[in-house]
């Protein structure tokens, strides 16, 4: 009787022993399954504060272009009716210039020396195309400078 006292409680140390193993196979199963889904919900994070970040981004680009056309709008229109005032006579357009001294002995009575100085129509042309792309370039350069501190987080 003694020895099978000595075998039942052996399979009982066994099977203790056995059962212990599992439990402590499952509770590091479930531990790292713990952390698997602590992870994934991080990585859920991120990916919804890096979504908020780009449609935040979003947002201050297209404020940036609604800027930059609106500016560039109000140029083009600025233009426009400098140009119409210079046309209709109501603006007149100035050559500043100098010129350099002419001799003493050189004189020329046949020229007109009374008329004012006016530029051609092609200078006109070429005058106002230069204004247009002076004034559009501020708009310009502040968009790419919002643009870029944008893609920099600053």
């Amino acid at each position: 009787m003694s020895s099978l006292k000595i075998l039942f409680l052996g399979g009982l140390a066994i099977a203790a022993t056995a059962v212990f193993l599992r439990v402590d196979y499952l509770e590091k199963k479930v531990g790292s399954q713990k952390q698997e889904l602590e992870n994934a919900a991080q990585h859920i994070t991120d990916v919804n504060a890096a979504i908020e970040k780009a449609k935040n981004d979003l947002r201050i680009a297209e404020r940036n272009r609604a800027e930059y056309f609106t500016k560039l709008s109000d140029t083009e229109n600025e233009i426009k009716n400098l140009r119409n005032a210079v046309s209709s006579g109501a603006v007149k357009l100035r050559i500043k210039a100098t010129c350099q001294s002419l001799p003493t002995t050189a004189t020329d009575t046949t020229r007109d020396t009374e008329a004012a100085p006016r530029l051609t129509e092609d200078a006109k042309q070429a005058y106002f195309d230069l204004l247009s792309e002076l004034q559009q370039c501020p708009a310009q350069l502040s968009l790419a400078i919002k643009t870029l501190q944008g893609e920099r987080g600053l």
